[in-house]
């Protein structure tokens, strides 16, 4: 089973890299939270490019992780069929309605992940401060049982965000030669490192940076780590901090399956 998930996460890779060299440069790029491992998971998306980012990120959402992310674990909370029904954007406030299925019976945990990831999709942009949701027309105090804040802002669901996030490279990129690692993180004296392991395990490259705030803040970083393989493979870039109690295992650990190219 798991042979099978390597080769179809690199077959899907390899394919994503033929495309590329296709696409045009005048495109879209934008976030879409999803899930994974019970946090928020930061994904890129990239399309043509649309006036309306707000719109197509929901509804990026709304389609639910690739079939790279899925054999990473990531996964979506929101219900599968859940439509965009109207979103506006007015004086810092995005109000978007959606359609019935996104009320759809869930656990506690399970809904307030649902609606952080509409929450963190929509207020990625500059002119979103925090969100209004409603359903099917109507704002709603309660979701499945669980109660809605009559706005909500990321840091309503300051839980739900890992200590690290990584934004580039996103899960199953093909990478040859070198990868630019970025995203933002909130670790000790702001220490981030980067580690790219083959298909093996073993690390064939490294690096490290700080990140733009120090202890107890949350800071952007971005490093270039240049790397070489024999062949072509499934390998991962490991983002982790610092061994701070000093038992060899750092505190946070985030790893990001890619393929590596020869």
């Amino acid at each position: 089973m798991r042979a099978r998930a390597i080769l179809s996460l690199l077959a899907v890779a390899l394919a994503v890299t033929a495309g590329t060299a296709h696409a045009t440069a005048a495109t879209s790029v934008y976030q879409v939270w999803l899930e994974r491992g019970g946090k928020l998971w930061l994904a890129k998306r990239e399309q043509p490019a649309t006036t309306t980012p707000a719109r197509a990120a929901m509804q990026a959402l709304l389609a639910a992780p690739t079939v790279a992310e899925s054999a990473a674990g990531v996964r979506s909370e929101v219900p599968a069929g859940t439509d965009v029904l109207g979103l506006g954007i007015a004086n810092g406030t995005a109000t978007v309605d959606l359609g019935g299925g996104f009320a759809s019976a869930g656990t506690r945990a399970a809904v307030w992940m649902r609606l952080a990831q509409v929450t963190y999709t929509l207020a990625q942009f500059a002119s979103v401060d925090r969100v209004a949701l409603r359903v099917d027309g109507r704002a709603v105090s309660t979701l499945a049982g669980v109660s809605v804040p009559r706005t909500m802002t990321r840091s309503t669901f300051h839980t739900l965000i890992p200590l690290i996030t990584v934004w580039n490279p996103p899960i199953g990129s093909s990478l040859a030669g070198s990868v630019r690692v970025s995203g933002d993180a909130d670790v000790f004296a702001g220490h981030v490192h980067v580690a790219i392991a083959g298909q093996s395990g073993a690390i064939i490259a490294r690096a490290q940076t700080t990140t733009s705030c120090g202890t107890g803040c949350r800071g952007g970083y971005t490093v270039l780590v240049p790397f070489t393989v024999a062949n072509n493979q499934l390998g991962g870039v490991v983002v982790y901090d610092d061994d701070t109690d000093g038992n060899g295992v750092p505190q946070h650990r985030v790893r990001v399956p890619v393929v590596l190219l020869a």
